[in-house]
């Protein structure tokens, strides 16, 4: 099971890698949004298989919670002249 759980972090690793820094200047910024959350929910799923007791607060709360970070870490870090840019 661990080998599945590894696949699936990876695979939703490279698909929030991909998006922002290939797809983020090519698509339509709800499109990149959607990407980046399914990326980061997608991880949250993946380290959650990792884990033989989850409580089902656990099963919601970890994908949707790095669902928003991934689009909120992407919008801070490609930000451009935003206020966090140094």
């Amino acid at each position: 099971m661990h080998i599945v759980a590894w696949t699936v972090v990876v695979l939703g690793s490279a698909l929030v890698v991909v998006t922002a820094f290939v797809l983020r200047s090519r698509l339509p910024r709800v499109a990149t949004d959607l990407l980046l959350a399914l990326g980061g929910l997608t991880i949250g799923v993946g380290g959650l298989l990792l884990f033989d007791d989850v409580s089902v607060v656990q099963w919601i709360l970890t994908p949707l919670l790095l669902a928003v970070w991934a689009v909120a870490h992407a919008r801070a870090m490609f930000a451009g002249a935003g206020p966090l840019r140094t």
